[in-house]
């Protein structure tokens, strides 16, 4: 299954249209319509972010089609309302999110130390 397909799989299973998702994502319409269509254009690593994060999918499956498209619903947290300022932090917060709370707090603990050692 190309990209195209599985963001248009995403875009379904999320009961939006082209149009809605790309408001949504702020691009212009034809973009969404490009991304689906055979032989079309591929979104950029930022927007793949974005379209993961509000369609509720893997990362991971949207971009290469490796693994499930969703996530476990025993496991996932409720996301919270959350735009990613660049394509790095959409990705550590979609790894964010998979992660056991005590991994969390093991996370936050190490990225808090690399901060103060690096002066903030």
């Amino acid at each position: 299954m190309e990209i195209g397909e599985r963001i248009g799989q995403a875009r379904d299973a999320a009961s939006l249209s082209k149009s809605e998702l790309a408001r949504r994502i702020g691009v212009h319409p034809s973009a969404c319509i490009q991304w689906e269509a055979l032989g079309g254009t591929k979104p950029t690593v930022e927007h793949l972010v974005r379209i993961a994060i509000l369609l509720d999918v893997r990362f991971e499956w949207l971009a290469t089609g490796r693994g499930d498209m969703s996530y476990d619903p025993g496991v996932r947290e409720e996301s919270p309302s959350y735009t990613a300022g660049s394509a790095d932090e959409g990705r550590l917060l979609a790894v964010y999110r998979r992660l056991s709370a005590k991994k969390k707090k093991s996370l936050l603990t190490f990225l808090s130390a690399l901060a103060d050692e690096d002066g903030g």
